[in-house]
């Protein structure tokens, strides 16, 4: 019971995480006031640094509970945080499509989420990839010892 407790524990950390990097693949290097290669290192250097704990927590919640169920805990993992991203997405956006909401941002915060390729790229991995791992999660019976 207490291990069920701290892997799902483990596992909205590691949702947490994975919800940072995909927030973190919409910000244009650019837009951050670098140019060139240095662009491109100002925007992977904090996606690698949120992933490798991301990667790490959910290692150990799998791990506290012997892998057992792997692919479904992992799938719902990517799912709830793809879900999440997308339903924030979607906030900003309709709050970008207000007039009143426009005029209280700064322009510069319209440029800084600019980088939709590689946002949606990281979007569509983490929810085909959960599908996928939930959909393909084999079922064996349980037997009682």
């Amino acid at each position: 019971m207490i291990r069920r407790v701290l892997s799902v524990v483990l596992y909205v950390v590691a949702g947490f995480f994975l919800y940072m990097v995909s927030l973190l693949a919409f910000i244009d290097g650019a837009a951050l006031g670098f140019d060139g290669g240095a662009a491109l290192g100002a925007k992977w250097l904090p996606i690698v640094v949120f992933g490798t704990p991301a990667i790490l927590t959910l290692g150990a919640g799998l791990a506290i509970m012997g892998f057992r169920d792997w692919r479904r805990d992992t799938g719902i993992v990517f799912l709830s945080a793809g879900g999440f991203t997308i339903f924030l997405v979607l906030s900003f956006a309709s709050m970008v499509m207000n007039e009143e909401s426009r005029k209280l941002m700064p322009p510069e915060m319209f440029t800084f989420f600019g980088d939709y390729i590689t946002g949606a790229a990281v979007l569509v991995f983490l929810v085909v990839g959960g599908v996928l791992l939930v959909l393909t999660n084999r079922r064996r019976p349980r037997t009682v010892a």
